[in-house]
């Protein structure tokens, strides 16, 4: 009798433990690896058709369909209309950040250098890097239906390969890779 006592209790423990474990996940506890959810979505056509805009090692669109236009040309076809930027010069992104070329680590970590990391205190850091990943108007258009015009080009064009899962979902996984200390693992 004492034998199968024990037996249930040590049964009961371990369902307990599964339940909370189950609660745990259930109410939103997840993984705060940038590899795990962030690296493969900064990956997205969305993203890396801007980000790789200016590399001639992966062939940029300033060197296909857009060679020999100047910045001040792009707000002509980029405008408001089809961005829904409030300022339309800022369509593009700059040269030297992360590229789809770039591992795990090299991607998180060039994120970090061009906010200037190791340079900052880690909560302005974060507020910061929540500001951009959140706030932005070019990361908000590589988000599917972030805004309305995510994913607008010109000409009634469309780009489909972007980040999924919507605001609600990048929101949660952004900031469990800021709250767990921005880990480039």
């Amino acid at each position: 009798m004492k034998l199968s006592t024990g037996v249930c209790i040590v049964f009961g423990v371990i369902i307990i433990v599964l339940l909370v474990s189950a609660m745990k996940n259930r109410t939103g506890n997840i993984d705060s690896r940038f590899s795990t959810y962030l690296y493969p979505k900064f990956q997205a056509k969305g993203c890396t058709n801007c980000h790789d805009f200016f590399e001639q090692k992966l062939n940029g669109l300033s060197l296909t369909t857009h060679r020999d236009r100047k910045a001040e040309k792009c707000v002509e076809c980029h405008d408001h209309d089809v961005t829904g930027f409030t300022h339309a010069d800022e369509w593009f992104a700059r040269p030297g950040l992360y590229t789809s070329d770039m591992n795990v680590q090299q991607t998180c970590e060039t994120i970090k250098a061009q906010m200037h990391a190791s340079f900052k205190h880690k909560d302005k850091l974060a507020r910061e890097m929540t500001a951009h990943l959140l706030e932005s108007p070019r990361v908000l258009w590589g988000i599917a239906r972030a805004t309305p015009k995510s994913g607008t080009l010109p000409e009634g064009k469309i780009e489909h390969d972007l980040i999924q899962g919507g605001m609600k979902q990048w929101k949660k996984e952004v900031n469990a890779w800021i709250q767990g200390g921005l880990r480039c693992d």
